[in-house]
C-alpha cells in the first residue's frame, strides 16, 4: 500500500529542492490516488514557503523563486478540473501586478489555480498601468479584478488604478480584490478595493462566492 504521507513529504521536499522531475512524479501519483485537492495544494504551498525562506536566507536567488512559481503552476496543470467547478456560469477574472511592480510569482500561482477551477483568467502580467486595466475591463467584461503588488509604493499604484476604473465609469461593474506583500486590511479604504486576499486557495474560494452572489457584499 502506497504511503500517502510519505509521498506528500517527498513532494514538499522535491519542491523545496526545485526538483522538477520528482515533484511532477510525486504529484501525479498523489493525484492518481485521489488525494483531496486542498491537501495537494497545501503541500505545494509548504514547498513554496520553504523556497521563499531559502531565498530570504540568501541560499536561493530570484531565478530560483521564478522557477519555483513555474513548477507550482505546472503541477496545478496536472490536476483535473474539480467536479464542482464545472458550471455554465461565466466566471471571468482579470488579474495583474500593478504599475512599477514586477513581482509576478504570487500572481502566477493564483492565475493557475483559478484556471484549474474553470475560471476564464485574463492575465495582464506585471507592471500593468491603470489604463491597461481599464482597457482590459472594457474588452473582457470580468466580474472580478485582482490586483497584486509586493512593494510599498504599489499601494499608490493600486489606488491610481481604482481611480482610473471609477473615472471610466466601470467601478460598479467589477469587484476589486487586492493581494500581495504590500497590502493589509487597513489600506482597503485608502485604495478603494472591496477586499484583501492572501492564500491562493482562499482567493479561489472568495472568487467563487462572489460569482455565485452576483455581487460583493461587504462583511
Amino acid at each position: 500500500m502506497t504511503d500517502i504521507t510519505h509521498l506528500k513529504e517527498q513532494l514538499i521536499d522535491a519542491m523545496t529542492k526545485l526538483d522538477d522531475e520528482l515533484s511532477q512524479s510525486c504529484a501525479a501519483e498523489l493525484i492518481s490516488l485521489g488525494i483531496p485537492f486542498a491537501e495537494l495544494q497545501s503541500c505545494l504551498d509548504l514547498g513554496l514557503k520553504q523556497v521563499n525562506n531559502l531565498f530570504e536566507e540568501g541560499e536561493y536567488f530570484i531565478a530560483d523563486l521564478m522557477f519555483a512559481g513555474m513548477l507550482y503552476c505546472s503541477i496545478l496543470d496536472l490536476i483535473p478540473v474539480p467536479a464542482d467547478s464545472t458550471s455554465a456560469v461565466h466566471k471571468c477574472v482579470l488579474i495583474g501586478v500593478v504599475e512599477r511592480d514586477i513581482h509576478g510569482i504570487g500572481k502566477d500561482i493564483v492565475s493557475g489555480l483559478l484556471k484549474a477551477y474553470n475560471f476564464d483568467v485574463i492575465d495582464l502580467g506585471t507592471n500593468v498601468s491603470p489604463s491597461s486595466f481599464v482597457k482590459a475591463i472594457k474588452t473582457h467584461h470580468p466580474q472580478i479584478v485582482l490586483m497584486s503588488g509586493m512593494m510599498h509604493y504599489s499601494q499608490d499604484s493600486m489606488k491610481r488604478t481604482v481611480e482610473a476604473i471609477k473615472k471610466a465609469g466601470l467601478r460598479d461593474s467589477v469587484t476589486i480584490l487586492i493581494g500581495g506583500g504590500c497590502v493589509n486590511d487597513s489600506i482597503l479604504e485608502y485604495i478603494g478595493a472591496d477586499a484583501r486576499v492572501s492564500e491562493p486557495l482562499d482567493t479561489v474560494a472568495l472568487c467563487n462566492q462572489l460569482i455565485s452572489r452576483g455581487t460583493y457584499e461587504k462583511q
